[in-house]
């Protein structure tokens, strides 16, 4: 496989969360250099947070592990366990089923960082702060199954 340039990798922005939820995510932009790679069980994407913007709100996969690692910038990441700070070279995995997590960018400077989760067909997340859920279908759903 040629080496991935990720200039030629298409640059996507927001979110597809409800409002009033994409609000603090709408900024983030990432690329699918997995995807560029051709890779078909394991996703990678390259992700831009500018100053201020979160990776995502807190969520948990039902099914799908994740792996962050920081390449440049300083990450907060927030847990339903706790808060640290990720700098570059640093890591962190969240396992399914496990703490809810999320990053946010609350330094002066992009936070510049990979993510790679499992790609499960049966994924979904769980937005326990925010009483969100969303399944395989990619329909957001209140907890008590009411659609948003």
């Amino acid at each position: 496989m040629p080496k991935i340039d990720p200039a030629s990798v298409p640059v996507r922005t927001g979110t597809d969360y409800p409002a009033p939820h994409a609000d603090a995510v709408s900024a983030r932009r990432w690329q699918a250099v997995g995807d560029a790679g051709f890779l078909t069980a394991l996703g990678v994407n390259l992700c831009t947070l500018p100053p201020g913007v979160w990776s995502s709100q807190m969520h948990v996969h039902t099914h799908e592990d994740e792996f962050v690692v920081v390449l440049s910038g300083t990450a907060r990441v927030v847990t339903d366990c706790g808060e640290y700070t990720l700098g570059p070279g640093e890591m962190a995995a969240f396992p399914a089923d496990g703490e809810a997590h999320h990053l946010r960018n609350e330094g002066p400077d992009n936070l510049v960082f990979l993510v790679a989760s499992s790609r499960d067909s049966q994924d979904g997340c769980a937005y326990p702060a925010i009483d969100m859920k969303v399944g395989p279908d990619g329909i957001y759903l209140h907890e008590d199954g009411t659609p948003y």
